[in-house]
């Protein structure tokens, strides 16, 4: 627990599979542009802060072109209304845009995402107190 304390004194977003490990829902499975990624979902534990943002690490694991996997990285904002790309890997700006959108085309996603979040605050209280 001492290296999520180290995260949430230095404002570092930490994992929520760090937080609640579960193989079922570590990374969420995406289909897109038939390339196959598994998106892992981080969150800012500080409960002073603000910010209402997940960070979205989408790790392209099928097909790969090398023998590392590529990936890009973003800050969503929870209440669905956008992102800015944080790193870009291999992929363009309109690749990204389209597989966000088809990433969060559907509500649930983005209610589990605000779900997570809370979660993750709730714990950080916990932890602190």
């Amino acid at each position: 627990m001492n290296a999520v304390l180290s995260k949430i004194a230095k404002g570092v977003t930490v994992c929520y599979a760090e937080i609640f490990p579960n193989q079922n829902n570590d990374f969420f499975p995406l289909d897109c542009m038939g390339k196959l990624f598994l998106v892992a979902d981080s969150y800012c534990m500080n409960p002073d802060c603000t910010c209402h943002e997940a960070v979205l690490h989408f790790l392209q694991v099928y097909p790969r072109e090398e023998s590392k996997a590529d990936s890009f990285m973003i800050r969503y904002k929870l209440n669905g209304r956008g992102y800015k790309i944080h790193e870009r890997g291999k992929f363009n700006k309109r690749e990204i845009q389209a597989i966000v959108m088809h990433f969060t085309a559907d509500e649930t996603i983005l209610n589990l995402l605000n779900e997570r979040f809370n979660d993750m605050k709730e714990k950080a209280k916990e932890i602190l107190n």
